[in-house]
C-alpha cells in the first residue's frame, strides 16, 4: 500500500462523514450474506465428523471385545484346585487355555529340560601368572589358538569359532566366547583356585535332547580335550512330566500343547514316595460359575451400550417456530444409525447355535427396542445342564455379530467412507469460506477507494465553499 492511500482510521477525515462505518455496514452486511450459509454448513459436517469417529470406536472397541469372547478369552473361565500345600515347593505351575474343559490329572515332574555343561582345569603348563596393574594377579594363556563351539544337529545346528592369541588374559577369553558373533547362547566362566589352578566351565542355555554342546580345536586352552565329551557333567535333556500314567516331554520346562486346555511348566523335581516311585500331584478343573455370571452380564451391558449409543448420536433435533434448535445427536436423524441398530437387532434375532436351541431356550431375550435382557433361572439351569454348550453359545454369537460389524468398521468400510466424505465436505467448505473471505477483501478495497473518492470530492467542494464564502463576505463588506 502506497503512502498516499488512506488508512481505515481516515477515512472520512477530509469530508469530516463518518464514512469508516459506512464501510464496515456495508461489508459486515455482505459478509453475512456469502458466509452464513456455508459456514453452517461446515459446522454440520463437522459435527457429523465427531460422530462418525465417535461411533467407530464405540464399534471398534465393541468389536475388540468381542473378539476375546470368540477366542474364549473370557466366558471360558474355570477354577483350578491341586494338593499343594502352602509351604511345598510346587513342583509345577499351571494356567488354562480357551480349550479347557473340566477335568482331573495326576501330574509329577521327573526331569527338568537343560542345557549341556562342561567343566576343566587348565594345565599349569599353559598358564602363567604376573601382577597385574591393579596389584592383583592375571592369569595368561601362554600360547592361543581356535576352538570351534557347536549346538545341535542337522537344520538347528549353530557354530561359532573364536580365535585366541598368544599371552591372552582369562577375561580376555572370557570375553572373546561370550561376546563372539553367531554365539547362540554359550556362557564361559572360571574360578582360580587357591592352588592357582584355572577351572573353566562352559554351559549352553539351549535345552532339550540332541542340543548337546561339542568343542573341537585347540580346547586344552579351556582344560577339556577333544570334542569335551568326556568333560560334560550335565547332558543337554527334555523336561519331563507324567499325566495320569502318560509320559510327556519337552524340549523346555514349558508344556504348552500337551495336556488339553492346560498349559504346563515344570518347575523343580517331585517328590518321591518311600517305593522311590515318583510323587504325584492332582489338578482339579471345574466351572467358575462367579466369573460366567459376571461374564454373562458384561455381555448384556455392552451389546445395550452400544444400541444406546446409536440412539444417542440419531436423537433429532427439536424446532421451536419453525427454527431448528441443533440440540440432537451428532448424527441427528441419520440413517446409517437405523440401519446399523436394526443390523445389530436381527444379527441376534436370526442367530441360531450349533447345539439348535433357540437363545430364548438359554435364558437370553430381546426386546422390540433391541435391548437384550437375561433370564438369570434359565440361565443357571442352562449352565448346570451344560455349561461348555452355554460357553459355546456366547461364542459363535459373538463370532456372528462381530462378522455382522467388519462391514462397517473395516478398512474402507461403511464408516470409513462417510467419514472421507464428510471431511472432503468440511475442507470444500473451507475453501469456499476462503474464496468468501478473499472476494471480501476485494469488495472492502472497491469501496474504500470509492468512499475515499467520495471524501476527497467533499472536502475539495467544502474548501471552495468556504473561500467562496470568504469572497462574498468581503464584497458584502
Amino acid at each position: 500500500m502506497s503512502s498516499s492511500t488512506p488508512t481505515l482510521s481516515s477515512l472520512g477525515v477530509g469530508s469530516g462523514l463518518d464514512l469508516e462505518s459506512i464501510v464496515t455496514a456495508l461489508v459486515s452486511a455482505r459478509k453475512s450474506v456469502k458466509r452464513q450459509k456455508v459456514d453452517q454448513k461446515q459446522a454440520l459436517k463437522e459435527i457429523e465428523v465427531s460422530g462418525l469417529s465417535s461411533l467407530k470406536s464405540t464399534l471398534s472397541d465393541y468389536k475388540d471385545y468381542l473378539g476375546k469372547v470368540k477366542k474364549g478369552e473370557l466366558a471360558n473361565k474355570r477354577t483350578i484346585t491341586t494338593d499343594f500345600k502352602s509351604d511345598d515347593n510346587h513342583a509345577f505351575s499351571y494356567e488354562t487355555t480357551t480349550s479347557v474343559t473340566n477335568s482331573y490329572h495326576d501330574i509329577s515332574v521327573t526331569q527338568l529340560a537343560s542345557g549341556t555343561k562342561m567343566t576343566g582345569v587348565a594345565s599349569s603348563e599353559l598358564y602363567f601368572s604376573e601382577p597385574d596393574s591393579e596389584g592383583g594377579t592375571s592369569y595368561r594363556v601362554r600360547s592361543g589358538g581356535s576352538i570351534n563351539f557347536t549346538i545341535g544337529s542337522g537344520d538347528e545346528e549353530k557354530s561359532f569359532t573364536v580365535d585366541i592369541a598368544d599371552n591372552s588374559s582369562i577375561d580376555t577369553i572370557l570375553k572373546k566366547v561370550n561376546s563372539a558373533e553367531g554365539n547362540p547362547g554359550i556362557s564361559l566362566n572360571y574360578v582360580v583356585g587357591s592352588d592357582n589352578s584355572v577351572n573353566f566351565s562352559l554351559t549352553s542355555n539351549k535345552t532339550g535332547d540332541g542340543n548337546e554342546l561339542r568343542i573341537s580345536g585347540d580346547t586344552e586352552i579351556l582344560g577339556m580335550t577333544g570334542d569335551g565329551s568326556a568333560n560334560i557333567i550335565q547332558h543337554a535333556q527334555n523336561a519331563k512330566m507324567v499325566v495320569d500314567s502318560v509320559e510327556i516331554s519337552s524340549s523346555t520346562n514349558s508344556f504348552d500343547n500337551q495336556v488339553s486346555g492346560i498349559k504346563l511348566t515344570a518347575c523343580c523335581l517331585s517328590e518321591k514316595n518311600d517305593d522311590g516311585t515318583w510323587k504325584a500331584n492332582k489338578l482339579s478343573i471345574s466351572e467358575d460359575k462367579e466369573n460366567f455370571k459376571t461374564f454373562t452380564n458384561d455381555f448384556v451391558t455392552k451389546f445395550n451400550d452400544v444400541l444406546s449409543k446409536l440412539d444417542k448420536l440419531y436423537a433429532k433435533n427439536t424446532y421451536t417456530d419453525g427454527k431448528c434448535n441443533y440440540d440432537g445427536g451428532d448424527l441427528a436423524g441419520d440413517s446409517l444409525c437405523t440401519n446399523l441398530k436394526s443390523v445389530l437387532k436381527n444379527s441376534i434375532t436370526t442367530f441360531v447355535p450349533s447345539s439348535g436351541k433357540l437363545l430364548y431356550s438359554y435364558g437370553i431375550s430381546i426386546d422390540k427396542n433391541g435391548q437384550l435382557s437375561i433370564d438369570s433361572d434359565k440361565l443357571n439351569k442352562a449352565a448346570d445342564g451344560s455349561y461348555d454348550q452355554l460357553i459355546s453359545v456366547f461364542e459363535e454369537l459373538s463370532e456372528k455379530v462381530d462378522k455382522t460389524l467388519e462391514t462397517y468398521t473395516k478398512s474402507g468400510g461403511i464408516l470409513s467412507q462417510r467419514s472421507d466424505s464428510a471431511k472432503s465436505s468440511v475442507d470444500d467448505y473451507a475453501k469456499r469460506l476462503n474464496n468468501i473471505d478473499e472476494y471480501l477483501s476485494r469488495y472492502e478495497s472497491t469501496l474504500r477507494k470509492k468512499y475515499t473518492k467520495l471524501d476527497t470530492m467533499l472536502a475539495d467542494m467544502s474548501t471552495s465553499m468556504s473561500y467562496i464564502q470568504s469572497i462574498t463576505s468581503q464584497w458584502s463588506s
